[in-house]
């Protein structure tokens, strides 16, 4: 169970650990809000994670590259202001969210899709320094600066007969 403070409540978010990842990265483009008849809402947002390691390109330079993560969340009706409505283009968020498979029919024929969705979204700069950046002033006072991995030394090649394994 994970347990979050929010505006002196607690909540309460029961989690499979079996099923459960995180991600934290920036969002690609602004949240797509489809509006179901219902008057429930799906949002869906893409994060660019950076990957924890260095990959060598084709100019022979060494960078770190990303994984672009596609999320889906419910927002049932009846609730106006979500934290969906925060979010823009380049914000630092992190997300938690489970897998989940959507099973339906499309021309006769069964289709399984998998989604990752949202159980939980985490607004990861201040509104000052989301607005600064937006703005294309520096905002680095206003947030914390990641610490970098330190770099792993390559594991030796060992001889079949020098394994003690």
């Amino acid at each position: 169970m994970l347990m979050k403070k929010k505006s002196g409540k607690e909540k309460k978010i029961m989690l499979n650990m079996r099923n459960y990842g995180v991600v934290e990265g920036r969002l690609v483009r602004e949240p797509a809000i489809f509006q179901n008849g219902d008057g429930s809402k799906k949002i869906k947002f893409t994060v660019a994670a950076q990957d924890n390691y260095k990959s060598t390109t084709p100019d022979g330079k060494k960078e770190k590259g990303s994984q672009f993560i596609n999320l889906e969340a419910f927002v049932p009706a009846g609730r106006d202001k979500t934290v969906y409505d925060l979010m823009h283009k380049g914000d630092m968020i992190g997300a938690q969210f489970s897998v989940r498979t959507n099973n339906y029919e499309k021309d006769g024929k069964p289709v399984y899709d998998q989604v990752l969705f949202v159980e939980s979204v985490d607004l990861k700069e201040t509104k000052s320094a989301a607005e600064a950046r937006r703005a294309g002033k520096d905002a680095n006072e206003h947030t914390e600066q990641p610490v970098a991995a330190p770099e792993l030394e390559p594991v030796p090649d060992f001889a079949d007969e020098d394994n003690p394994f």
